[in-house]
């Protein structure tokens, strides 16, 4: 049985994924926002970029809170629509997952739509087409 191997590359209609795994330190915050806004610009999505950086480091910011004792960022951009999703790892697995009600106002107020998972929280942002 032989194994197909696909790469994706430009925009239109193709995934772009990275993920990134930061340590639980106050930096964090600053250093998911600078890869944020770092990988949007280089996939050329200047649009979202300042909505999707504040959101990160406040969804970094709450999982430090929690406890979290590594915490790993992923983006992707796909079908005109950004993702952004925080996994926490750590001492408080009964709050991992969840978000302040400062940070729910802020995920409500500026995605499209937001959620969460038993481990992650997750927000999108709706992606200008040309």
């Amino acid at each position: 049985m032989g194994h197909d191997l696909a790469l994706r590359a430009g925009w239109t209609g193709q995934e772009r994924t990275v993920t990134w795994t930061l340590s639980a330190r106050p930096s964090a915050v600053r250093t998911a926002r600078r890869l944020t806004a770092a990988r949007l610009s280089a996939w050329q999505l200047d649009a979202p970029a300042s909505t999707a950086e504040r959101l990160a480091g406040r969804l970094v910011e709450d999982a430090l809170a929690r406890g979290a004792e590594k915490i790993t960022l992923t983006l992707s951009a796909e079908d005109g629509l950004l993702r952004c999703e925080i996994d926490e790892h750590g001492r408080d697995h009964t709050a991992a997952g969840r978000t302040s009600a400062a940070v729910a106002a802020h995920l409500e107020l500026l995605a499209c739509c937001w959620g969460s998972t038993a481990a992650a929280v997750w927000f999108e942002l709706r992606l200008a087409r040309d």
